[in-house]
């Protein structure tokens, strides 16, 4: 069972869709920033992790707003955001507003594999 507040020990896991233009810029941001993260593409993986942003912590699945929150933690000039961030209300909002978008991103991605074959 997941705890409302987010404790990282351990390396980050974060799977990400690197061939999403928007995505790719972001990770870049926070791979120069973080620490005790690895970020893997998503790319060529099945769709769960190309709909959504992933991450992994001590066998925990973290997703969507959640997953934001455990890199903003471990991503310097990030801390604070999740510090404010990280509860029920907060990642609620969160993904209310993510999901559509991370929609919109999703199949932006389809059609880029589509327009491939």
């Amino acid at each position: 069972m997941m705890t409302n507040k987010i404790k990282n020990k351990g390396t980050i896991d974060i799977y990400f869709n690197n061939s999403c233009p928007i995505c790719k810029r972001e990770i870049s941001i926070y791979k120069s920033r973080s620490t005790g993260i690895v970020y893997n593409d998503s790319s060529l993986l099945e769709n769960k992790y190309n709909r959504r942003m992933h991450a992994y912590l001590n066998g925990v699945e973290y997703v969507g707003a959640r997953a934001f929150i455990l890199i903003w933690k471990n991503t310097k000039g990030f801390k604070w955001l999740s510090y404010l961030l990280d509860n029920r209300i907060c990642i609620f909002i969160m993904n209310l507003f993510y999901e559509p978008f991370a929609f919109y991103l999703y199949n932006m991605h389809l059609r880029r594999i589509k327009n491939k074959e």
